[in-house]
This record gives structure tokens, C-alpha cells and sequence, in this order.
């Protein structure tokens, strides 16, 4: 397998490096925003994560696609068939361990004692 395809298997990890460096206590986006009502027109961390879901499930659905082709004969071959698959695997794992993180985050937050 080579590098290049290695490097656009997981779109979506484009989206989470983007995500990691907003983050450091918020110090990027004030120093490179000094008006921080300007990023959530440019999108924000809703829009980030609804696009990672969407590239996750494009995934899932072109390995679907893949294995119907492969399983009809439809001149899908069969480590085609098993590289999307693992894509999509790779990228629901990593979309679930999002989910969870946040899922913690938010119980973390709720339980602060004001």
C-alpha cells in the first residue's frame, strides 16, 4: 500500500487535526482571531463534526458498495473490497472514540459543583 493512499484513507483525520489545534486552552484561535464571533460563522465545532460524521459515513457506504460489486461480480476485487472495509472500520472506531470522549466531557462539566 502506498503512503498516498495511506494519507487520504481517513479524511476525517483532517477534521481532528484541525480540531487539535483549536485547542491549547484556546490560545490559537485568539491569536489568530482576535474576534472569536468570526469562527463560528466560518463554521465551528458543530460544522467540523458533522462533516467527520458525513466522511465516515461515505466511507461505510463505498465499502457496502465495494462488497455488493465484489459479491455480484461486478470486477470489484477482493482486497478492494477488504481495503474499503477496513477504512470504514478504522473510521467508526475513530468516530466512536470521539463520541465518547465528548460523552465524558460533557458528564465531567455536569458534575462541577458551581
Amino acid at each position: 500500500m502506498a503512503i498516498d493512499s495511506i494519507s487520504t484513507s481517513l479524511p476525517s483525520i483532517r477534521s481532528i487535526q484541525a480540531y487539535q489545534q483549536t485547542q491549547n486552552g484556546g490560545r490559537v484561535d485568539k491569536v489568530n482571531n482576535p474576534n472569536p464571533g468570526e469562527a463560528q460563522k466560518a463554521g465551528g465545532f458543530a460544522n467540523m463534526l458533522g462533516d467527520a460524521l458525513n466522511e465516515v459515513d461515505q466511507l461505510q457506504k463505498d465499502a457496502d458498495n465495494k462488497i455488493e460489486g465484489m459479491m455480484l461480480g461486478k470486477g470489484v476485487k477482493t482486497h478492494e473490497a477488504m481495503i474499503a472495509l477496513e477504512k470504514a472500520d478504522i473510521a467508526f472506531k475513530l468516530m466512536n472514540n470521539i463520541r465518547m470522549r465528548i460523552t465524558r466531557a460533557y458528564e465531567e462539566v455536569m458534575r462541577t459543583q458551581i
